[in-house]
């Protein structure tokens, strides 16, 4: 037989746990760059407790839209693609921003 006294317990474990699967966060970003005309753009997306699908899908679509508009992530710009954006002065001194 349980005591009124473990089932107290119980609860107050559920509740912890429910509180640390809603409070968890999350946040992703992405820079994307027009290696012809050095033209920029962030992707970026946050969310609370269950929401990292939704900021993640977001930001993926986000960063379609402008790939398919010529942008590149920062990251994927090629040794030349990066040189030319320097030469020009296009690539902005602050990239790769670092992102806390």
């Amino acid at each position: 037989m349980k005591t009124g006294r473990s089932r107290d317990y119980t609860g107050r474990i559920m509740f912890a746990v429910g509180l640390l699967a809603l409070s968890a966060c999350t946040s992703q970003t992405v820079q994307m760059i027009q290696p012809q005309t050095g033209a920029t753009a962030e992707c970026s997306g946050s969310s609370y407790g269950i929401g990292p699908l939704f900021s993640e899908s977001f930001v993926d679509s986000c960063a379609r839209l402008y790939e398919n508009r010529g942008y590149v992530a920062l990251q994927r710009l090629t040794p030349e693609q990066r040189a030319s954006l320097e030469r020009r002065g296009l690539l902005p001194k602050d990239w790769p921003r670092e992102i806390r």
